[in-house]
């Protein structure tokens, strides 16, 4: 399974219970209705050896989208997401977006992983 249908999975198993959906990508259905995305915005390869990659990191955002300031959501996907071997916290940012009168949570982690 690679790391985007790992993700998926974590994500699926952690917000069902909760009757939010995740997706990968951009969310086509009803936007006023709490939801989760994610994407991958990076992929690069380090640690060289013999002009070889032996590692690489992708760095994922994870979006929250809600009509609530929902900062506990967020609290849970951080958790669930750094339970992934090699995931950390990067950053994040919490945006209203105006137009929508929707909140947005975003949130980044980096996972490395050996080159194979």
């Amino acid at each position: 399974m690679d790391i985007i249908e790992r993700i998926d999975k974590l994500l699926t198993d952690t917000l069902e219970p909760l009757s939010i959906q995740s997706f990968y990508g951009w969310y086509d259905k009803d936007i006023n209705e709490t939801h989760v995305t994610f994407t991958l915005l990076t992929d690069s390869d380090g640690d060289f050896s013999d002009d070889e990659a032996e590692d690489n990191t992708q760095l994922f955002q994870v979006d929250i989208w809600s009509r609530e300031n929902i900062e506990d959501l967020k609290k849970t996907i951080k958790a669930a997401m750094k339970s992934l071997d090699n995931c950390t916290y990067t950053d994040g940012a919490d945006f209203y977006e105006t137009d929508t009168k929707i909140y947005h949570k975003a949130a980044r982690f980096s996972i490395t992983q050996e080159v194979m």
